[in-house]
């Protein structure tokens, strides 16, 4: 939890401290038996939430309960609504069986602050003496309600906001409109549990259960209602996103195809990359762009001349000095793709050195992303592991004494140790001469399979 977050949560406890001091040294009336029924009835309640939604990833819940905090508010005198309020954030607590120390403290001083302070509106405006519906006390009512519900929801809006670091005016924001729906129609029902306990006592009480739980079974409707929405567009989601990842894996075999003896290369670079990245520890959430980067690291070359590509000679400086250029290419080709900027520095940087004599920018250790340090040692062993026009591929063993020999210069440390690891358990089963491949078996058992395997 932030500092800003348990400075604000101190200052609740110090108002809640400043009105107990202020409302206990006053000459007020306690009636136990007035408001131990209504305690009651609100435990019975509280747990069964009218709704449940989450804001930056913080659970809010909106109890039937609270109608009767604000019953409470019209109908006890400062003396017992703050008893009545403390009591309460103590069951709005053990209900859910809180263990967050902040939050326990947090919660009851809320409650008995927003309690308070809505009693004073009430008390400073209504019409002594006289029937709750009594069309003078209307107004009180309303603005009662009001205070109570704005109240609530600015405390909890900030402490979210102090606690993720979210600005306030968008923590609410995408919930705020049903939310004060719902707390209205909560509002109401204390309204009229305050007016049914005030002429009925308790026998008002049970006749106002049977409507409570039947609005109650109406929000769970709409909740189920709203959870059937969100599975499908999650499921569309999912669609959408199995669609980008195949349209990557073609990319991807279009980036080899100009290179007949490259077949299948960036397939196994994304397939080593993954394991490495696993082994690491790198986030899931970023595990999808290593994979995504290592597929088509190579995309800057659909711009190089098929003439330099397949040259079966050694290059030129100049023909070189072209062929190096397809970082930078692909760089700038991916970060013009929305959600993508991540990939685009892995492409631009997977000719980088950890000593810094790669190319193109000349970065040298942390001052290269992780991911692309990774893509690095991964297209450097497939290249060795495979056949190509100028050369025969090399056994795992001697792919595994030159990394071994280039960590530190060429390399990461630790990602050619990783490296190392995962050559010893999988040996030259996992590792293989990508150039032999069967084009088919690569796309549909290799390609797909290690494209869906952080899915």
């Amino acid at each position: 939890m932030t500092l800003k977050a348990k400075l604000y949560i101190f200052a609740h406890i110090i108002l809640t401290i400043l009105i107990f001091t202020n409302v206990m040294f006053r000459d007020f009336s306690f009636s136990f038996i007035k408001i131990l029924p209504l305690f009651v009835f609100g435990c019975f309640l509280e747990g069964k939430s009218l709704i449940a939604f989450s804001i930056k990833g913080q659970e809010v819940n909106i109890s039937a309960g609270s109608a009767v905090i604000l019953a409470g508010i019209i109908l006890f005198n400062p003396l017992e609504i703050i008893v009545f309020s403390f009591f309460y954030g103590l069951v709005i607590i053990i209900f859910p069986l809180v263990k967050d120390l902040y939050k326990f403290v947090f919660n009851i001083s809320q409650t008995v602050n927003i309690t308070y302070l809505s009693y004073l509106v009430w008390a400073n405006l209504h019409v002594e003496n006289t029937n709750l519906l009594n069309p003078e006390n209307i107004g009180p009512l309303l603005l009662t309600m009001f205070t109570f519900v704005f109240l609530d929801l600015i405390t909890i809006g900030a402490v979210i906001s102090f606690a993720t670091g979210e600005k306030f005016r968008n923590v609410l924001k995408g919930s705020l409109d049903w939310v004060i729906v719902s707390y209205g129609l909560v509002a109401f029902i204390g309204l009229l549990l305050a007016v049914v306990y005030d002429l009925f006592y308790i026998y008002g009480l049970i006749g106002f259960v049977l409507p409570l739980f039947l609005m109650r079974y109406n929000m769970y409707l709409f909740s189920k209602e709203k959870e059937k929405q969100v599975d499908q567009l999650k499921g569309f989601n999912d669609l959408l996103k199995e669609n980008n990842e195949q349209l990557l894996l073609t990319l991807s075999q279009v980036i080899d195809a100009r290179d007949n003896s490259l077949f299948g290369h960036s397939a196994s670079v994304s397939k080593y990359a993954l394991e490495i990245g696993k082994r690491l520890g790198v986030p899931e959430e970023d595990l999808h762009d290593l994979k995504r980067g290592a597929l088509i690291h190579d995309i800057g070359k659909l711009a190089i001349s098929e003439k330099i590509l397949q040259k079966p000679g050694p290059l030129s400086d100049m023909e070189f000095k072209i062929i190096k250029t397809h970082t930078l290419i692909g760089e700038r080709i991916m970060k013009q793709t929305k959600g993508m900027e991540k990939v685009a520095v892995i492409i631009g940087q997977h000719h980088e050195h950890y000593n810094g004599e790669g190319y193109p920018r000349k970065l040298k250790g942390e001052e290269i992303l992780l991911e692309s340090r990774i893509v690095t040692l991964c297209d450097s062993v497939d290249t060795m592991l495979s056949t190509r026009s100028y050369k025969k591929g090399w056994s795992l063993e001697e792919v595994m004494k030159e990394v071994q020999k280039c960590s530190g210069t060429h390399f990461d440390p630790q990602v050619a140790e990783a490296f190392i690891e995962i050559a010893n358990e999988k040996g030259a089963g996992f590792f293989k001469n990508s150039a032999e491949f069967d084009h088919d078996r690569v796309l549909k058992n290799l390609l797909i399979r290690h494209a869906k395997e952080v899915d």
